[in-house]
């Protein structure tokens, strides 16, 4: 540290030492000058001896400023984290500017604690806000189940499609909210990838139904994932709502395949819909992005890929999607063992 500080004191200094060794020839041009019209010269000794002797105090002064200056250059050359530790200004210059310094640290922890603490609240509010949602939704659910041969068969399916999207969205909302603290709401287990699949494929049942899609599973029952079950769930109950939501009145299956080759368990999702265009392809997992068809979907959020891919990070597998025009899209996550 001690190299690095006297490195860059020299390459601060390095202006005042080429102006003033500039102004010793200057001088000794003069006094050549003078002699010369005088009609005597200036032998080199003493030219040298001119220009050695400010040299030699030009030494002592810089000798002096660094040891002046020394600690200031070697806590700054250890870097961000030694600044705090600054020791006391040498001079009136840098008072000023280690003041100015500290006012504006203070003035930026203060803002980021403010910060910290209204992100704190809204976390608390949209974590109690979806709770309490919830409630009525069930009850609604409820009530529509009870009063399923009261009802108009065309109103009761409206108004259950309904309450399955406000579902989803209370959903949507609530994981992104827990997304912020995924680190102290997670749990990484052993679990068979056939089984948790088909638990939420019984969440989408009155879905399928209604839209004429049926899933159709390819996935061997002995395989076993390490995933944190509740949330590789919704990133499952994400690619199924797109799925279904963006298929066409000819589309009738969505296939879910495993697959075990080159020693990498993968899980592929495809259905036959409208497809995702090319242009659109490589911005899937952006926030709010949702896109051509999104257009012609307005309950889209363009925020389910994108937090599937966040979740997927975070546990460690890859999550990738292809897809052709009116051919049908494929997600596929890659677990790593």
């Amino acid at each position: 540290m001690e190299r690095i500080g006297m490195r860059h004191f020299l390459k601060d200094s390095l202006p005042f030492i080429l102006f003033f060794l500039s102004q010793c020839l200057l001088i000794i041009g003069v006094v050549q000058l003078y002699l010369y019209i005088t009609g005597t010269s200036l032998s080199w000794d003493i030219a040298i001896y001119l220009l050695i002797l400010p040299f030699i105090c030009l030494l002592v002064f810089l000798g002096f400023r660094y040891y002046a200056l020394r600690a200031y250059y070697t806590t700054l050359a250890k870097g961000q984290e030694a600044v705090n530790e600054m020791p006391d200004p040498p001079n009136h210059l840098l008072a000023i500017v280690k003041r100015q310094h500290d006012m504006q640290t203070n003035q930026y922890a203060n803002e980021v604690e403010q910060l910290k603490q209204q992100k704190q609240m809204e976390f608390h509010f949209i974590q109690q806000w979806v709770h309490q949602m919830k409630t009525p939704v069930s009850v609604m659910h409820l009530t529509m189940q009870k009063e399923k041969y009261n009802l108009p068969e065309d109103f009761h399916h409206s108004m259950q499609e309904e309450l399955e999207r406000l579902q989803q969205g209370l959903d949507l909302a609530l994981y992104q909210s827990r997304l912020q603290k995924f680190d102290r709401d997670f749990h990484v287990q052993r679990v068979y990838l056939k089984e948790t699949v088909k638990d939420v494929i019984k969440e989408f049942k009155a879905s399928f139904i209604r839209n004429q899609v049926f899933p159709v599973l390819n996935i061997d029952e002995s395989i076993e994932i390490t995933t944190d079950k509740k949330w590789f769930r919704f990133v499952i109950s994400q690619i199924l709502s797109n799925a279904i939501k963006y298929s066409k009145e000819e589309s009738d299956k969505i296939h879910f395949i495993s697959d075990t080759t080159f020693g990498k368990i993968t899980l592929k999702v495809s259905d036959t819909g409208h497809g995702i265009p090319s242009q659109d392809l490589s911005r899937v997992f952006d926030p709010f992005f949702t896109g051509l068809n999104g257009r012609n979907h307005r309950e889209s959020t363009g925020m389910g890929l994108y937090l599937s891919k966040e979740i997927c990070d975070a546990l460690d597998h890859d999550l990738s999607v292809t897809s052709e025009i009116d051919q049908g899209t494929t997600v596929m996550i890659t677990f790593r063992q």
